[in-house]
């Protein structure tokens, strides 16, 4: 009688799980749906990876890949876990070419960053190669998102993943101005940040990771970091 209950448990943990090709079919309509929103961002990142099919077949590879980690984790709630770790290396991963775009990053100071990421490669073509991860990350990240926050539901993919994004951006430029700031005198303001937004972020993530427990922390985090009057901005990098 116990067995026969345990086998009914697991089939029904089974029938909660997201199979890969529902995951891919999500994905791909999210991509389409991207392309024609309201978006502007969204828009950009879907026309690119569909312009050619080169693109659209090297991300569908990339993503049928980081969405084969997610399905292979019987039960929705393994498979939510995954979804969210992804859901964060792919801000990780789309934070460089990022930062360059939205700081304007140009000259030596540009080369700079760039051959500490892709110290294999020259500039140009590692340039080449950043822009081309950028997008495919985009688009899986437009879609991870989507399948967590809409099929999913999970609270993580709400205000704790968006604030993870932008307090991670955050993180990336004092990280840059640290370690790539043409002047010492620029960067030694920047290393006291460093150890208080590393705080930050983990404990967003543990925000993701269990929205239920941390909700009132993370709101009244929201509420600190809403632009006032007396805001300041961080100094950007400019090429000397």
């Amino acid at each position: 009688m116990l067995e026969g209950r345990g086998k009914e448990r697991g089939r029904g943990v089974h029938r909660n799980s997201l199979s890969h090709a529902r995951l891919m079919r999500e994905s791909t309509d999210r991509v389409h749906t991207a392309l024609h929103g309201g978006n502007a961002l969204e828009q950009l990142v879907a026309r690119r990876i569909l312009e050619t099919p080169g693109n659209w077949q090297h991300w569908e590879s990339e993503h049928s890949s980081l969405m084969h980690k997610v399905a292979d984790f019987g039960g929705s709630r393994p498979q939510t876990v995954m979804l969210k770790r992804a859901a964060i290396r792919l801000i990780h991963r789309k934070a460089l070419f990022e930062y360059l775009r939205d700081k304007a990053i140009r000259g030596v100071v540009r080369e700079r960053i760039v051959s500490n990421f892709h110290p294999t490669h020259s500039f140009p073509h590692a340039v080449t190669a950043e822009h081309g991860i950028y997008l495919r990350t985009a688009c899986s990240f437009i879609c991870t998102s989507h399948v967590g926050s809409d099929l999913v539901r999970d609270l993580g993919f709400f205000d704790p993943m968006r604030r993870y994004e932008v307090l991670y951006a955050e993180y990336f430029d004092v990280y840059c101005l640290t370690y790539f700031a043409a002047e010492d005198s620029e960067a030694a303001p920047q290393r006291v940040l460093m150890p208080l937004l590393k705080h930050e972020l983990h404990e967003c993530r543990q925000a993701i990771m269990d929205p239920s427990r941390h909700t009132s922390r993370f709101k009244r985090d929201a509420e600190l970091h809403m632009a006032t009057g007396d805001t300041q901005r961080l100094l950007a990098l400019v090429p000397k």
